[in-house]
């Protein structure tokens, strides 16, 4: 198993560990919030790089629950890999274009 820690961190990756085990590499993104919202955002990174994966990755959303105090693990599966985002329900679209049309 190999991972990159000591790695320098870069948020443009979309996920934040990576792990190699033989063919499989395993992505993480963690997200944390001081309660249990049951609510996370991911940014374009995020979102570009689950929706994308390439054969032998798989990526989890590690979310760290009530994280000044108790702090609750949960690992959640991607929701792009989940049919009909099953487990997830979308709270909000949005959708950032540019254009140049004349």
């Amino acid at each position: 198993m190999d991972s990159q820690a000591g790695s320098r961190g870069d948020d443009r990756l979309g996920y934040d560990f990576l792990i190699h085990d033989g063919d499989a590499t395993y992505l993480y993104e963690v997200k944390a919030s001081t309660s249990n919202s049951g609510e996370i955002v991911l940014g374009e990174p995020e979102v570009r790089r689950a929706s994308r994966l390439t054969p032998g990755e798989t990526y989890f959303i590690v979310y760290v629950s009530h994280v000044l105090d108790r702090r609750v693990i949960s690992i959640m599966p991607n929701p792009f890999g989940a049919p009909d985002l099953d487990g997830y329900e979308m709270v909000s679209t949005q959708l950032r274009l540019r254009f140049n049309f004349g």
